[in-house]
């Protein structure tokens, strides 16, 4: 190892130099070619919305252009019953962010302010948008609701999340009318209303969504600049894969807001027109800055093996964050916003990826030598799924195969043959041969299915 002030520690067989992408990129044939141009990425992304809805997924990718103008009573019970009805809330003692149990008069409370017997037979659908990132719930509560006091980190009512400008349709309101039920493109669940604002009609929203003028976020996180002189569009976060809208060139102002000696100008930033709430609670558009220093591209990336190596260590040693607590990403939020970046559009949840996304799906069965037989029929950047887990093929290094993702853990064998369960709860590197945080089976031996978006 080259003299480093600080080696870094890494998973048994990682190399300090395994943790940038050049080596993974260099050895990968037709790194910077195209795996399929734009026309194709769009026939790809439509026969996920088909697969979905086949299947019955199609909740957890919904083409909203689709979505009725009205729903019944009935329809909404049936969307709310995988994660938020009364039949799957927790019975059994949970405990908030400070490890303390979760009294039953909160638990009654939370469930009340489900409203569930204040949903009419047939329900007029409205629509809204976010202005800023948001947390999907499966019950109208900022409560923890973690199953064990030592793991604060995994909370039962954390969904996923939902960046600023994304649309949404609105089903249901709690009892206190502080949260919305709604349906996104990649999940339902419960959103704080402070942070929707409505739409006048359906066409504003689509209208602003379709742009083929937009900053797509290829780092871990960007924010607007701060505007003390209009606080809606400050410090407004976006991460990997949120797409910003662009204005034109001949309609940027001198400054923001204009005539003010101390506003921010445009120098050194982009411009872009992001989704606020006026006063009466309706959707409005304003400008804001966002610097050029950031890593940003105007459009997507091309789709290339490249790029989908180069994004993943973006992310390397960002801490795991259970369906994005923390502003963070867990394993298949992971894969989900690499792939945004370059416009492929999948669904947010492990099982429906391997299950639902179009592509071309390999099984791992058999022997060791078999499932390595695999490995080497995948590219870098190809997912490969396990129980509950995804992860992302590297490639091949001595005659060893490597992933990056976003994880618990691996384990370790003591010499006595006992398991020592190493915690690394972020983005990392593992060789597939390791054995999974449990000591059961190896990250090979687990794999079930490979998936090729093409």
């Amino acid at each position: 190892m080259m003299n480093l002030m600080q080696p870094p520690i890494c998973a048994p067989k990682v190399e300090w130099f395994m943790l940038k992408p050049e080596y993974w990129i260099e050895q990968t044939r037709e790194a910077e070619e195209l795996i399929l141009n734009r026309e194709e990425i769009n026939k790809l992304n439509e026969e996920s919305f088909r697969q979905m809805k086949s299947k019955g997924f199609e909740e957890w990718l919904y083409d909203l252009r689709k979505y009725p103008k009205k729903i019944t009573k009935e329809k909404l019970l049936n969307t709310m019953k995988t994660y938020s009805s009364k039949e799957v809330f927790p019975s059994k003692t949970c405990y908030d962010i400070h490890a303390n149990k979760i009294p039953e008069t909160v638990k009654n409370d939370v469930l009340y302010q489900a409203n569930f017997d204040g949903i009419p037979d047939e329900i007029s659908v409205e629509w809204g948008m976010l202005v800023k990132r948001e947390d999907i719930r499966a019950f109208p509560t900022d409560t923890v609701f973690a199953e064990e006091s030592k793991a604060i980190d995994f909370d039962l009512f954390q969904l996923t999340i939902l960046p600023s400008g994304s649309l949404v349709a609105i089903l249901h309101q709690s009892k206190n009318g502080k949260w919305y039920y709604i349906q996104s493109m990649i999940y339902k669940g419960w959103i704080k209303r402070e942070n929707v604002a409505l739409a006048k009609n359906k066409k504003e929203v689509f209208d602003y969504l379709k742009t083929d003028r937009f900053l797509m976020v290829t780092e871990s996180r960007v924010e607007t600049e701060p505007n003390p002189f209009i606080k809606e569009v400050s410090n407004i976060l976006f991460q990997m894969g949120d797409k910003i809208s662009l204005i034109e060139f001949d309609k940027i102002p001198e400054s923001i807001p204009i005539g003010n000696l101390h506003a921010q100008s445009a120098e050194g930033c982009y411009v872009v027109k992001i989704p606020i709430k006026d006063e009466d609670g309706y959707l409005q558009f304003k400008l804001a800055l966002i610097a050029r220093s950031n890593e940003l591209c105007e459009g997507y990336l091309p789709y290339t093996r490249g790029n989908i190596v180069r994004q993943a260590f973006k992310l390397l040693g960002e801490r795991y964050g259970w369906n994005g607590m923390f502003v963070r990403r867990d394993c298949s939020q992971f894969i989900m916003n690499i792939y945004r970046t370059m416009n492929i559009i999948i669904p947010s949840y492990t099982k429906m990826q391997e299950e639902g996304a179009a592509g071309k799906s390999i099984k791992f069965s058999g022997s060791i030598k078999n499932r390595e037989g695999i490995l080497n029929q995948l590219k870098p950047g190809n997912p490969i799924y396990l129980k509950g887990h995804v992860v992302m093929y590297l490639g091949k290094a001595a005659n060893n195969y490597y992933i990056i993702h976003s994880g618990a853990g691996y384990g370790v064998k003591n010499e006595d043959g006992s398991i020592k369960p190493v915690s690394v709860h972020g983005v990392f590197i593992t060789e597939v041969h390791q054995l999974l945080m449990s000591g059961e089976k190896s990250y090979l031996e687990a794999f079930t299915t490979a998936q090729k978006f093409l």
